[in-house]
């Protein structure tokens, strides 16, 4: 036969689900599969309704026949699996829920369904690690944001994924911040009873959407008066030696790399297109995740030295952050948030051309003005602007909001810090990292 014949067999098919008539697309859908054995969509479509109907051995060795013949097509090893799980084959299931994650690592309800078989077959450990790392991937796509809209069964898995990994979460993050002898506090605890999805306070200001952790009780201010942090002074007083320090950087080959630099695949890949990757906006880092970048602290030691001469904030493996920010002439950055507020972002600007524009944060300008610290919440929505036709280069660093204590800093610390090892150990994306 040829294709044309199998276009036309397909344009009936959905021709017949246009009409709610499943019984002549079923019957189709089989001529679809006799004409081509691998079809993804017929074979789908035959398992979901055998299935439905209580006979999942219908359909068994159609599928068998077609992933064997085509290894690498994970959606068939999905329903492969789901008729096997059907048939009460959990361990085949299982396997043939693994190999559809193997050949599509993002196919997020072939991971939710192989951590289910992980459990069912008795391989907890296993399957919290599956279930880590669909719950990230599905953060990240944007899953969780119509969970409501899927169908029962998939709600079901997902829901159950959830629950077991927040409550891995929630025992994580109890044991660091135990370890690190902190008395978490009320908004302590409600910070982090939000993020496991145990409470759903939402943020005081409209602009305040923070990525990762929204800490209650602090009013959503986006900006703060710089008179309120006295030691910025020490910094402030050191713009000519800082920059110098960058003009011989920009005259060397020191390496600046691209401040946003994510896969083209990445969700936020779109929102940054014309920046990703890209020159007109770098970046040289001398703390990065909480590391010393030493190759470049050697090239800028005053600026490292008065860096550190500052209370940054300090979180295992994530801060101190501090680096360099270079926009190239008539260059914008779109709006964006940052991961948590109780985190203060704090430009020191160092280059400032006549007419570079302003810095935006919760819909508020500022601009920036050479040798004074401007400080604002990056949990608020916020964008900038070179509007010029020159370099405009700041210094950022990050400290803590003053209005938390010590303990908080250092339970807020401990838990965040437990949060990111957690992920990395079981494989998943760390969004505390963003």
């Amino acid at each position: 036969m040829t294709g044309a014949t199998i276009e036309t067999i397909v344009r009936n098919i959905r021709e017949a689900l246009s009409r709610g008539d499943a019984t002549r697309a079923e019957h189709l859908c089989r001529e679809c599969v006799t004409l081509d054995p691998v079809r993804e969509d017929a074979l789908a479509f035959l398992a979901m309704r055998a299935i439905e109907r209580g006979e999942p051995g219908r359909v068994r060795d159609a599928l068998e026949r077609a992933t064997a013949l085509k290894p690498g097509a994970a959606m068939l090893h999905f329903h492969h699996g789901c008729v096997l799980e059907a048939l009460s084959a959990p361990d085949e299931a299982r396997d043939a829920f693994a190999r559809a994650v193997a050949a599509d690592p993002e196919m997020l309800l072939a991971q939710f369904w192989l951590g289910a078989l992980e459990e069912a077959t008795g391989r907890r450990d296993d399957a919290l690690a599956t279930w880590v790392r669909a719950v990230a991937s599905a953060d990240r796509s944007g899953f969780g944001a119509v969970l409501a809209q899927q169908p029962p069964a998939v709600r079901a898995r997902v829901l159950q994924a959830l629950a077991r990994v927040n409550a891995a979460r929630a025992d994580a993050i109890d044991a660091a911040i135990a370890a690190s002898g902190a008395t978490p506090t009320s908004r302590v605890r409600g910070a982090f009873d939000r993020y496991l999805g145990r409470a759903s306070h939402g943020a005081t200001h409209p602009l305040q959407k923070p990525t990762f952790l929204l800490i209650p009780d602090l009013p959503g201010l986006p900006w703060h008066d710089r008179a309120s942090f006295p030691e910025l002074a020490a910094i402030e007083t050191q713009t000519e030696a800082i920059r110098d320090e960058l003009l011989a950087v920009l005259a060397s080959d020191a390496p600046l790399v691209p401040y946003v630099d994510i896969p083209d695949t990445a969700p936020a890949a779109s929102h940054w297109r014309e920046l990703n990757r890209s020159p007109r906006w770098s970046a040289m880092h001398f703390h990065r995740h909480g590391a010393r970048v030493e190759a470049n602290a050697a090239r800028c030691p005053r600026t490292v030295a008065a860096l550190e001469s500052l209370p940054l904030m300090q979180i295992p493996e994530h801060s101190p952050e501090t680096l360099l920010s270079v926009l190239k002439p008539r260059t914008r950055i779109p709006p964006h948030t940052g991961v948590m507020n109780g985190r203060l972002t704090v430009h020191l600007p160092l280059i400032v051309p006549p007419n570079c524009g302003a810095l935006c944060s919760g819909g508020e300008m500022r601009p920036w003005h050479e040798g004074r610290c401007l400080v604002f919440d990056d949990s608020h929505i916020h964008e900038a602007a070179n509007d010029s036709d020159h370099t405009r280069v700041v210094l950022i660093f990050d400290l803590w909001d003053p209005r938390l204590t010590l303990e908080e800093r250092e339970a807020l610390a401990a838990g965040i810090a437990a949060i990111g090892r957690f992920h990395r150990r079981h494989g998943a994306y760390d969004a505390t990292h963003e």
